[in-house]
């Protein structure tokens, strides 16, 4: 080992409630430089549409400018939140810079209640400063509202039987009798990028298979699936068709939807995205050990996460593939489904005292990882 110099790219998205993207690859780093004196290291910020994903995609595409625009958190809480302007006719709006999770403090995570609206008005905003694409990052959302909080914004009104706006949010879809479109067509043209491929109905998508991890109950769920299936019926009868089904329908509580459906967007994977601006696949192959990973990596990866392409990209050039997690809900059997034979998996769950030090001491522990890892190298 001391003879061969190792050739790292680490790109880790983020451990979410310990670490961002970038300090979880820092910590990284810090485990294999105190191993590896002359290792040769490339570290990226990994998004895929969720977190991160302005300041990584604006930092990678030359020119490009971070602005701040005044708007609302999910609870309707002012905030100023981060878009980036990639040239004179394209802007980046990141979900989680004013609908995230991130935002949301651990009593107020309820996506029965909580709004997109803040995301909304910056679309709103770049719609009228007259841009003509805008792509939207969808990830790491706080909601369950379908995307209507995107729209309304726009002009679009969701109205209960009486004709009443219904709250914008996952409990107002229950309520949800009629959809009213804008007058203005929009000449913008939208992208969505998304970090999962789930449709937006079902034990896959939105409301089943993701509103827990945002501080549902199992009833909670079960009555927000039953309110986007009345969001479904309502957009057929309105516009005579819906695409429920389609892959990326449920990311984002729905967001992936509400922008499909109603604005046209293109779809294309957020991590395909990342991949482009960044040329990540150049540095793969030029790379001996890829490191990714996330705070848990479980099966819902397959289903369009960055931290599992980035795996599958490397195993196809042959490199080993570390990823590092706060912990792993996948068996051997598991990581054959997900066709990633040969990669290891290094967890700080096992080997922090209790999950509060796991999030509490997450740098050391993932140093202490690298390290571990580093050492079994021939």
């Amino acid at each position: 080992m001391a003879n061969k110099v190792y050739k790292f790219l680490i790109a880790p998205d983020k451990f979410r409630g310990s670490l961002s993207a970038s300090q979880a690859s820092h910590s990284i780093k810090m485990g294999i430089s105190s191993m590896l004196k002359n290792a040769q290291i490339t570290e990226f910020a990994l998004t895929d549409g969720g977190d991160a994903f302005v300041d990584t995609i604006a930092k990678a595409k030359k020119g490009s400018k971070v602005i701040r625009l005044k708007t609302e958190d999910p609870t309707g809480q002012t905030l100023t939140a981060k878009c980036a302007l990639l040239d004179d006719n394209t802007a980046l709006v990141g979900l989680t810079e004013a609908s995230g999770i991130n935002l949301v403090s651990d009593t107020e995570r309820n996506p029965a209640k909580l709004t997109n609206i803040g995301t909304g008005n910056i679309l709103e905003k770049l719609v009228e400063r007259g841009y003509k694409t805008i792509i939207v990052g969808v990830g790491g959302s706080a909601t369950n509202d379908g995307g209507i909080g995107l729209l309304i914004p726009l002009g679009f009104r969701f109205l209960d039987k009486d004709g009443n706006d219904i709250s914008p949010n996952g409990e107002g879809l229950g309520k949800l009798a009629k959809i009213e479109k804008p007058q203005n067509t929009f000449k913008t043209k939208f992208i969505v990028a998304t970090d999962v491929a789930n449709p937006l109905l079902g034990e896959d998508g939105a409301s089943l298979k993701f509103s827990i991890q945002k501080g549902a109950t199992p009833e909670q769920a079960q009555q927000l699936e039953q309110n986007m299936k009345n969001y479904v019926e309502v957009v057929k009868k309105c516009f005579g068709k819906s695409m429920h089904n389609e892959a990326g329908a449920g990311a984002a509580g729905g967001c992936g939807y509400a922008l499909m459906n109603f604005l046209n967007a293109e779809r294309i994977s957020g991590f395909e995205l990342f991949a482009k601006y960044t040329d990540i696949e150049k540095c793969v192959k030029a790379s001996d050990i890829i490191i990714t990973g996330e705070g848990k990596f479980d099966s819902t990866d397959m289903l369009g996460k960055g931290p599992y392409q980035l795996a599958k990209m490397a195993l196809k050039y042959k490199k080993q593939v570390w990823i590092f997690c706060g912990e792993s809900g996948v068996s051997e059997k598991d990581v054959s489904k997900m066709q990633l034979d040969g990669i290891k998996i290094g967890e700080i769950l096992p080997i922090a005292p209790n999950s509060v030090e796991a999030h509490n001491r997450a740098p050391k522990f993932l140093a202490s990882l690298s390290k571990d890892f580093v050492s079994q190298l021939k």
